[in-house]
């Protein structure tokens, strides 16, 4: 219950007990909780030293009580403005990193990731860029590997208001988002690689067990693929 503040589990049993039975010395925690002496000693100083447990000294014996619930508040709030700092500073550097980038005298960028967090950085891409999209040849691999990441990503779709235009074989089963459209052609027009085209950049994913993903950054390699979409959407039906 306590673990996602950083509690182990020797640490929430003291507490709890704490916190059921008041103000307590050493002796009734080590009792109520059964656990080893110096386990509980060093416990309770360590409970003491994250604010989450009080003492007084009665008659040369320290007495524990757990400390105000409040504190688990604080410590949310705090996580929270830690998370905030942390995702303001990622945004400057994710900015100074693609000014340098475009300080570049290279045409054409080609960049591979590899595996769920290689997918998810492209996919983040995408939403970066803010720019409609097209894809075509998808059999729908990423939502089904990465279900839970893809609603939180289609939720984030939605604010920027990024559509999307897909091509599907026919036969396979289109994932139902806002702000997609989605027209089936024949397998035979489809390859097994899922490509998405943002921006300047084309997105290649492998249908490989490491989930490849090819990044190409070039205007003209883009507009080639956007080309051969419209070939494609246009012999496209809405099924």
């Amino acid at each position: 219950m306590l673990e996602e503040f950083g509690f182990t589990a020797s640490e929430e049993k003291v507490y709890l007990a704490l916190v059921g039975m008041g103000g307590v010395v050493a002796a009734d925690v080590i009792k109520k909780t059964r656990l080893h002496r110096a386990t509980v000693y060093d416990v309770l100083e360590r409970l003491i030293g994250k604010g989450f447990v009080g003492f007084v000294i009665r008659d040369n014996v320290k007495v524990y009580s757990a400390g105000d619930s409040v504190k688990f508040l604080d410590v949310a709030l705090e996580e929270k403005r830690v998370a905030e700092t942390k995702e303001k500073k990622a945004m400057d550097i994710s900015k100074k990193l693609k000014d340098l980038e475009g300080k570049s005298n290279d045409n054409s960028v080609a960049r591979v990731f590899v595996g769920a967090e290689g997918w998810k950085s492209v996919m983040n891409d995408i939403i970066e860029v803010g720019k409609d999209f097209v894809v075509f040849g998808s059999e729908g691999r990423f939502v089904e590997d990465l279900k839970d990441y893809t609603e939180q990503w289609a939720r984030r779709r939605e604010e920027k208001n990024i559509k999307a235009r897909i091509i599907m074989a026919e036969g396979s089963r289109a994932p139902v988002w806002k702000l997609n459209k989605v027209r089936f052609v024949g397998k035979e027009y489809c390859s097994p690689t899922s490509t998405f085209v943002y921006g300047d950049k084309v997105a290649m994913f492998m249908n490989d067990d490491a989930g490849t993903v090819v990044v190409v950054e070039s205007g003209k390699l883009a507009r080639s693929y956007l080309s051969y979409f419209g070939i494609l959407w246009r012999m496209g039906k809405n099924l």
